[in-house]
């Protein structure tokens, strides 16, 4: 039987790239919790601003004195080329296809199926796997974004590029030894008190609602004797809201372990991606703890797709297929322009706190 190698439409084509779920997506833990907002720009620039808000107090006047001005607000506004990502591959005959979308038949049984069924799935593949290619893509941009505040853009293909999004120098810490978590003397809750108060002072910053540490940190935390002496008394009178599951872990990308207090909880982090040479790569340092507030104001901006097929519209995945003549094949490329952007990065704090 003879395969028809149908030309899928742009239409089409997004149809099957967000039906086709069937292989587990990315964690996401960035994206999802930080990260709420889309925004779509109509050019190859990505422009934001934000309000300088401001704690000043009302003053005092008698009541025949002439009002106060105080709003004194100036709005920043930046202006930013996001990367751009195109991955594209062949619709090949001999593809193993890892998971047959939208027949419900894995791997193995893929032979039973006509060729025209096989090339229908093959074409679901590949753009099952460039739609997870690229939301890991935004995934490690959101998470480069929260721990860093800032983006640093670099490739083969693409030149050097750091995008700082201006976070406060003190938001950044390193400890030294005899200073680390797990050293003697050292209170963990206490400079986690510390950093609450920095983040809370902070211009754009706000309360720290979220902890979450790596997966080294977390082998130091749950040994901690301060910690277990509160948790032990916790226990016996809940009185001090603290309340961590010591135990194994499940061994999940992120895992949720408890409260420090009735606002902050606490998540383990060990997620990870592939780079092209196939090592796998932490999307976080083991020995990283971040604190996050409820106002990163994270929002996911998308530069226009520069493609003539795409009448260069503002898309967050935009995939198209075409026929080459020699040699003879048919491609299927996914493009997207994409900047994960924290509005409020002083709502984010970063420490290394162990060797």
């Amino acid at each position: 039987m003879s395969v028809t190698p149908t030309l899928y439409d742009t239409a089409s084509l997004m149809g099957v790239m967000v039906d086709n779920d069937m292989m587990e997506p990315p964690a996401n833990y960035w994206l999802s919790n930080f990260f709420g907002s889309t925004v779509q720009f109509d050019d190859e620039y990505v422009d934001f601003g934000r309000i300088q808000e401001n704690r000043k107090i009302a003053p005092l006047v008698v009541p025949t004195a002439q009002g106060v001005p105080i709003y004194s607000a100036a709005e920043q506004v930046s202006r930013l080329k996001p990367a751009y990502v195109k991955p594209k591959d062949v619709v090949s005959a001999s593809r193993v296809i890892r998971r047959v979308a939208g027949f419900g038949e894995l791997a193995p049984n893929a032979t039973a199926m006509t060729p025209q069924q096989r090339y229908m799935a093959i074409v679901a593949d590949i753009l099952r796997q460039h739609r997870r290619a690229i939301e890991r893509r935004w995934e490690w941009m959101a998470s480069e974004a929260v721990q860093n505040a800032a983006i640093t853009l670099e490739d083969d293909r693409y030149p050097k590029t750091v995008i700082d999004f201006e976070r406060d120098a003190g938001h950044t810490v390193t400890l030294g030894g005899g200073s680390q978590w797990g050293d003697s003397g050292v209170s963990i809750l206490g400079l986690i008190e510390d950093w609450k108060k920095i983040m809370r002072r902070a211009k754009h910053g706000g309360p720290a609602t979220r902890l979450t540490v790596g997966t080294d940190v977390w082998d130091v935390m749950r040994a901690d004797t301060e910690i277990r002496d509160l948790l032990n008394a916790d226990y016996r009178s809940q009185s001090n809201g603290m309340n961590l599951n010591l135990g194994v872990l499940e061994g999940l990308d992120v895992e949720l372990v408890g409260k420090l207090s009735g606002t902050m909880s606490v998540y383990v982090y060990s997620d990870y991606y592939e780079d092209e040479a196939g090592s796998v790569v932490e999307m976080m340092s083991p020995k990283d703890v971040i604190l996050t507030g409820n106002n990163v104001n994270g929002v996911r901006c998308f530069g226009a797709i520069q493609d003539v097929s795409a009448g260069f519209q503002p898309l967050a995945i935009f995939p198209k297929m075409w026929n080459e003549n020699d040699p003879s094949a048919t491609f299927i490329m996914s493009q997207s322009a994409p900047l994960m952007v924290p509005m409020s990065p002083n709502s984010t704090f970063k420490a290394t706190v162990v060797a």
